[in-house]
């Protein structure tokens, strides 16, 4: 982040709506500690670029789990 930005923290809720099969499109929303909801929307790229970021998360996370376990 720059110089002069502010972070926002948001909580995954798990749930999501379809508004569109085609072209896929799709909102899910983020509830901030302040009180507000950021709606988030996504197309087929989006959610496929966010799929294969949190798969990486998630391996790291996993990674760490094997490496405690030994």
């Amino acid at each position: 982040m720059g110089l002069g930005s502010t972070t926002v923290q948001g909580e995954f809720l798990g749930s999501f709506s379809i508004a569109s099969i085609e072209p896929l499109l799709g909102v899910f929303e983020l509830s901030t500690s302040a009180g507000t909801t950021i709606e988030v929307q996504l197309d087929r790229y989006s959610a496929e670029t966010l799929m294969s970021a949190l798969a990486q998360f998630l391996a790291q996370g996993q990674a760490a789990e094997f490496d405690d376990g030994m």
